[in-house]
Parts: structure tokens; C-alpha cells; sequence
């Protein structure tokens, strides 16, 4: 069995930067506060809690309830997150800005969502008949042990027989990038382990702008597991000078900069 578990977030850093992954996942240094980081935790627990909604078949604007009942989650996460938002050098209006932003993605996912809503309403189904149909199965933990990775799916949709596993981002830019289209592949591969098939379609939801899909094949599950097993060999040790750096303009914001390039040893924190 391997020595640790990995997350897809683990092995991207472990691409873009060994010592970073070092520093992150071997010493667990910490890591400074960040609003996209907050931004990005209240957007995915909106998400996962709004189909917790009780919905029953009443008389009344059920988009409204829906949108009023989005919105108030948004202002209680958001709100919760006060103390982490005061540990940020940020000014009061530029907070206040990301908050707005935030706001309009999901409201931008609502639309989608009304649409689906909508489609089994229109099959003839009552609104909270139509409203379980329309929830899928949400942060679902998978493990697969001979490989050494877990990973939490956001969003595992079922539509007949077919399967589709979706990620929300948050990012300004809608683009597929090496490290999303590993992520989803890893998706794949915990899934075809745990069910016994491969998911139909892998996705990010870009809640600024729109979804983009990658049809899963065998060759995609098996991208997955060659780069999960390289991993692993390349993070058995625990010598720092196995972990080399990766020098570029990315170290300017790396939250481990100092102990790189500065005199900060590791236990100075």
C-alpha cells in the first residue's frame, strides 16, 4: 500500500513546483490566507447545501424562493467567513467587490439550474418531484488504495444511464488547462474503481461562464493512473533535495518563497 494518499491537488503541485509540494504536503508548512481561496469555499458550500432546500408544493414563485433562499446562504457563508477575510490585506470595497462578483456566478449557475428544474416540471412532475430529480449526488469522497489517491467530486449527475462528474471553479478564465483535464481524468479513474464503470462525461462548471466537458475513454483512465503512480515513486522520500525547484516567475507568489530563496529555515513559523 502506498505511504500516503494523494489528492489531485497534491500531484498538480507536485508538477508545477517539487519543493513546493515539499514544503505543502511533507512539512505542512502554512499557507497564506487567500480571497480566492474563501471566494472559492463559500461558492462550493452554497452549492452542496442549496439542494438541501425543503421544497413542497405550494402556490407560490418558486424561482423567487429559490433565488432569495441562494442568496441568503451566500450572505451566512459569507458572513461566517469574517475572521479569515480580516486576516486579508485587503481594503473593505475590494472584499465588498468579490463579494458581488461571487454573487453573480451563482446566480449565473441558477440560470442552468432553472433550466433543468424547468425541463421536469414541463414532464409533468410536482416541484418537489422535479427537485429531487434535479439533485445530484454532492462531495462525494472516493479512495482508491493501490494507487495511493482520494479526491472529493463536487457534482455526480445521473440522466438515465448515463454518469457525468462535475467540478466547480470559480476562475476568471473558462479554459481546460493540463491541470483541470488530470483532476477530472482522476475523477474518472475513483469512480470506474468504486462502480465498476466509467463515468460518461467529466466536466468543470465554470460558474463565471460556462461548462466544458471531456468524454470519458479508457485512455483518459489510464492517463490517470500512470501519473497517480509516478507520484508516488517520486514522493517516497523525505529529503528536501530530492524535491527540486522549479524556477520561474510563479516563485514571486509562492507562499513559500522565503524558505527558498530567503534565510526563513522551516521551523520559523
Amino acid at each position: 500500500m502506498p505511504r500516503r494518499l494523494q489528492s489531485p491537488s497534491s500531484i498538480n503541485m507536485y508538477k508545477q513546483c517539487a519543493r513546493k509540494y515539499f514544503y505543502r504536503y511533507l512539512k505542512r508548512l502554512p499557507t497564506k490566507p487567500s480571497i480566492h481561496l474563501v471566494r472559492g469555499s463559500v461558492a462550493h458550500k452554497v452549492l452542496e447545501d442549496f439542494y438541501d432546500l425543503e421544497v413542497d408544493d405550494y402556490d407560490v414563485d418558486i424561482r423567487m424562493t429559490f433565488m432569495q433562499a441562494m442568496i441568503r446562504m451566500l450572505k451566512q457563508y459569507w458572513d461566517d467567513s469574517a475572521s479569515q477575510l480580516a486576516k486579508l490585506d485587503m481594503e473593505k470595497e475590494e472584499i465588498a467587490q468579490f463579494y458581488e462578483e461571487t454573487q453573480l456566478m451563482l446566480i449565473n449557475w441558477f440560470e442552468i439550474f432553472w433550466e433543468k428544474f424547468q425541463k421536469q416540471i414541463k414532464l409533468g412532475l410536482s416541484q418537489s418531484e422535479a427537485f429531487k430529480k434535479v439533485t445530484p449526488k454532492r462531495e462525494a469522497l472516493y479512495k482508491f488504495m493501490d494507487v495511493g489517491i482520494q479526491g472529493y467530486i463536487d457534482v455526480i449527475e445521473y440522466e438515465g444511464d448515463e454518469v457525468n462528474l462535475m467540478d466547480y471553479k470559480t476562475s476568471k478564465r473558462d479554459k481546460m488547462t493540463p491541470e483541470y483535464k488530470l483532476q477530472l481524468a482522476i475523477y474518472a479513474l475513483l469512480y470506474e474503481e468504486k462502480h465498476g464503470k466509467k463515468p460518461d462525461i467529466v466536466g468543470v462548471d465554470f460558474l463565471r461562464h460556462k461548462s466544458h466537458h471531456l468524454k470519458v475513454d479508457q485512455e483518459l483512465v489510464d492517463f490517470a493512473k500512470l501519473e497517480c503512480r509516478f507520484i508516488q515513486e517520486q514522493t517516497i522520500s523525505e529529503d528536501i533535495e530530492d524535491y527540486s525547484k522549479k524556477k520561474g516567475f510563479l516563485c514571486n507568489y509562492c507562499d513559500f518563497y522565503e524558505h527558498c530563496f530567503g534565510q526563513k529555515k522551516i521551523n520559523e513559523f
